[in-house]
């Protein structure tokens, strides 16, 4: 008998124990911007466990195991920089008003958000040899990556060079090359620019040809100025220091003949009339 009372206690205290550690769903939302996944945790709504706790534990699971955990008493927001493929998985939240290591936590949301990150997209970096050039020249402009996208079946890479934004919607689509894997980069050309093609430029490598990203980006950009030639010549003329030097002398030049010219007149008027007189 008293074996069996001390079993029952041990059962009492441990069925006790474990509904404190219970694991509780909650919800999520999510952002995806470029590079990186923004997750938003939340226990809003859940009155009976916000009365006996002030203070959760709020445990971001990836596939049903929690990856990350954060503390509140409510909402929590969780960011995944750089993100790649192996963050692909079906996202959602639980919490707990105990504090368990993430990796120890098994269960799923109230919800759940499907994310699929691929490698099809990739920022590369841009150079020109000269960033102000003439009206109907030539421009040349480099693309290179050490990273290269997941290719597709045919194995081509494309190089994108792309104009003024960071959406389909706002951006522009200038050149489209594929990828020289040998030399591990990509060259685009503007033949005879004009005043229209300049702006901001930048490129990016992707392993299908269609399907744009909602936002695009380079690793840098590169601002092109066009001048024209027509007005650069009108300043130099207008602004030229030596020619207006000359200006400058020769009429000082001129003013000093009119005046030895007016001191010749009026000495000889004076002596005429001095001869007139005898």
């Amino acid at each position: 008998m008293p074996h069996f009372i001390i079993k029952l206690l041990i059962l009492v205290a441990w069925l006790s124990q474990a509904q404190g550690r219970e694991i509780h769903p909650a919800r999520i939302y999510a952002v995806k911007n470029s590079g990186k996944l923004e997750f938003t945790c939340s226990t809003h709504g859940m009155k009976e466990t916000f009365e006996k706790n002030s203070n959760l534990y709020i445990y971001l699971c990836r596939n049903g195991t929690g990856i990350a955990m954060k503390s509140d008493c409510q909402d929590v927001t969780f960011i995944i920089d750089d993100i790649t493929k192996d963050d692909t998985g079906d996202y959602s939240c639980v919490f707990s008003s105990y504090k368990y290591d993430p990796e120890d936590v098994r269960g799923n949301g109230i919800n759940s958000i499907f994310i699929t990150v691929n490698d099809s997209f990739i920022p590369a970096e841009i150079a020109s040899p000269e960033t102000s050039v003439k009206m109907g020249s030539d421009v040349d402009l480099q693309c290179t990556s050490l990273k290269l996208p997941e290719r597709n079946q045919k194995g081509n890479v494309y190089a994108y060079l792309y104009k003024n934004g960071y959406t389909v919607q706002n951006g522009t689509v200038i050149q489209v090359n594929i990828w020289d894997t040998v030399k591990n980069k990509a060259r685009f050309t503007l033949k005879e620019v004009t005043m229209r093609d300049a702006g901001t430029y930048f490129c990016f490598l992707m392993s299908e040809p269609c399907t744009f990203p909602k936002e695009v980006h380079g690793i840098n950009e590169v601002n092109l100025n066009i001048t024209d030639p027509r007005y650069e010549v009108i300043l130099t003329e207008t602004y030229d220091p030596v020619r207006k030097r000359n200006i400058l002398r020769l009429g000082f030049s001129g003013g000093v003949i009119i005046i030895a010219c007016c001191i010749v007149i009026f000495d000889f008027k004076t002596s005429s009339r001095s001869s007139s007189s005898v």
